[in-house]
């Protein structure tokens, strides 16, 4: 072979060689970015609950981890399950089912497409229900309502309304820490109680809000992110102010709220994409809270002369104390004492 034959074929094996590595690090790149499918009840411009899937599954994708589709108003079990299906044949890396209402389709379809990760929300009990390829969630609903009722108890309010939606267990759990909470910071103060059945309806949360202001509530609490808004304009109707509306509440949350936990879920679509990657994936149950910052409380808003002005201060301590464990809480699961 001559040495021009020589060179010519060193040069094209080694173009094809770089040719090689940049497709090969092109498609690894792609590889690299998975494909995900989320799924909300409702719509994931409420300012609570669904907005805040949207926002993290967007944090990942600003980040090149992921491209994704989100699918709103999947409260239905029996329309969602097939939505997902389809999200599973179509190859997706990993489908999100956010949202209680969610999980038992999430878990149904998992098993039929073991190579593909699914991740359901719920209560504790969701730990127990996990597989090879599905990951669990949830949020510290002890630190949530602890929190707000820790505040409302140095408000020195002496009739505080709770307003809660459907009465499932991590819900009532909520409750009994908004009530621990209170109680430890204002043992005189009184809690009036109303559950409206939904978690997303703005008019009967209204309604229920109206009533425990017809019945003396000086200051009302809610634990439903999506009956915040309503919680709201009852609220600012009857100048009185609120404790746990999440998010703008259409301009409202300014002028009456003082202080909320919020969500945030980019911590754990985080770990779920990083698990998926690192081959980890599946059984993992994972709970939000303030610690790993699933859980974030708002700044105070001091709309309310009876708001101590060190009150900043002290929720801060109190979270620090929470977050590090120096603090732990009760189980508010077990029946009411």
């Amino acid at each position: 072979m001559s040495k021009i034959s020589r060179k010519h074929l060193l040069s094209g094996l080694a173009l094809a060689v770089a040719l090689a590595l940049g497709i090969s690090g092109g498609s690894a790149g792609a590889a690299e970015k998975l494909k995900v499918a989320i799924l909300v009840p409702g719509l994931a411009n409420d300012g609570s609950f669904n907005q805040v899937a949207l926002e993290g599954v967007k944090k990942l994708a600003r980040e090149g981890l992921i491209t994704f589709e989100i699918r709103e108003k999947q409260k239905d079990p029996a329309a969602s399950e097939p939505v997902i299906r389809q999200y599973a044949q179509r190859g997706y890396d990993l489908i999100i089912g956010h949202g209680i209402e969610l999980s038992e389709p999430i878990l149904t379809v998992a098993k039929d497409f073991p190579k593909i990760h699914f991740a359901a929300s719920g209560g504790p009990d969701l730990a127990g229900k996990l597989t090879a390829n599905t990951d669990g969630w949830t949020y510290d609903f002890a630190q949530q309502g602890y929190l707000s009722g820790w505040v409302a108890g140095k408000t020195g309010v002496a009739k505080v309304g709770a307003v809660g939606g459907p009465q499932l267990p991590f819900i009532l759990a909520s409750h009994k820490g908004f009530k621990a909470g209170l109680a430890e910071t204002d043992p005189s103060a009184t809690v009036l109680e109303v559950f409206t059945g939904s978690f997303d309806d703005v008019q009967k949360a209204v309604e229920a809000t109206k009533g425990l202001i017809g019945q003396g509530a000086q200051l009302v609490w809610t634990s439903g992110d999506g009956i915040g808004n309503g919680v709201a304009a009852a609220a600012e109707q009857a100048k009185i102010h609120t404790l746990g509306v999440t998010g703008s509440a259409g301009g409202l949350a300014k002028k009456v709220n003082i202080v909320s936990v919020e969500l945030d879920m980019y911590p754990t679509f985080k770990a779920y994409v990083d698990a998926v990657k690192d081959g980890s994936f599946g059984k993992k149950f994972l709970v939000s809270g303030l610690a790993n910052h699933g859980l974030i409380l708002t700044p105070v808003n001091h709309v309310d002369k009876r708001i101590p002005a060190d009150l900043q201060k002290q929720v801060d301590a109190l979270v620090g104390q929470l977050a590090s464990g120096a603090k732990t809480l009760p189980d508010f699961y077990g029946p009411a004492k």
